[in-house]
């Protein structure tokens, strides 16, 4: 193996009997940050100088995990680590992944990790409990599941849904600046920070359309655009629909219906005022945690 990944906790001596293949030109060691309890970064660092002082030629690379106790954390390290790899020329097959350290959850992402990426996977036997065996090396068979290929419209809308704000709707009294009086006013409200929802609404206002032959964006789904040629055409829910029912088929997003919407107020004739209304006809779609490694992975790979 040329890159070596390992996550340790308050124990390293997975580490060092790993070492002893001797075949390893480069390690990444995980680590949590500093608690209470434990000192971790200082732990990485007294294993960092056993390492340089028995295999003075292994590259050592640090990394902190924010939180060692979410999945994702760890799962975002090991890919980051992995395709930077790659860009070295480093084969998927010359990376091996030890899951025996660090929490629970930890060795969780560990194995999740080396099922997505196809790299070899270890784990690794106590010597103090089992005595005078030939190896203590394990190696996990580990088929490789890879990144799910999805189309480009796929990609974007499982992106923009990673990438979804919403929180809620909500109304408000404000002055009319023409009337002067009271008036309620129906606004959405979005997070700081990526919710992984958004709105049948929203998708559609966000979705660009794209020239099949340039690929520049002509238009979006909640729109009518013209095609070369002059025919106006208006695309939208049937094709986001069958998307969305693909992306929710393969795990990656929850469809909610009947969830708090925005409505126009109609006025007649075929038109509508400037207020807006609150119903309850409106359809949110919501990333779960596998759309949200889907979405992480496949940014990675185009990075």
């Amino acid at each position: 193996m040329v890159v070596h990944i390992a996550v340790i906790g308050t124990e390293t001596a997975h580490v060092t009997e790993w070492l002893r293949s001797g075949s390893i030109q480069k390690i990444y060691l995980l680590h949590s940050k500093k608690t209470a309890e434990v000192d971790f970064p200082k732990k990485a660092r007294e294993l960092e100088k056993q390492i340089k002082k028995q295999y003075p030629g292994v590259d050592i690379i640090k990394r902190v995990i924010e939180n060692a106790f979410n999945l994702d954390d760890t799962q975002d390290a090991i890919s980051e680590i992995i395709y930077n790899e790659r860009e070295n020329g480093v084969e998927n097959q010359e990376i091996a992944i030890n899951i025996t350290g660090g929490t629970a959850i930890q060795s969780a992402a560990a194995v999740l990790s080396a099922f997505k990426h196809g790299t070899k996977a270890d784990y690794i036997l106590n010597r103090r409990m089992n005595k005078n065996l030939d190896s203590y090396i394990v190696p996990l068979p580990i088929p490789s599941i890879g990144i799910v290929n999805m189309n480009k419209t796929q990609q974007e809308v499982l992106q923009l849904i990673f990438e979804g704000r919403f929180v809620r709707y909500k109304q408000e009294k404000v002055i009319d600046n023409i009337t002067k009086k009271l008036k309620t006013r129906t606004k959405s409200v979005y997070g700081d920070k990526a919710t992984g929802k958004i709105t049948n609404i929203q998708l559609l206002e966000t979705m660009p359309i794209r020239d099949k032959k340039t690929g520049k964006i002509i238009g979006y789904h909640d729109k009518s655009y013209k095609y070369k040629g002059g025919r106006e055409t208006k695309q939208g829910t049937a094709k986001i629909g069958a998307v969305v029912k693909k992306l929710e088929s393969n795990g990656y997003i929850i469809i909610h219906r009947e969830i708090p919407g925005i409505e126009k107020i109609p006025l007649g004739g075929g038109r509508y005022g400037p207020d807006k209304k609150i119903t309850v006809s409106q359809v949110m779609y919501e990333i779960t945690s596998a759309g949200r490694r889907q979405a992480k992975d496949t940014m990675m790979s185009k990075e």
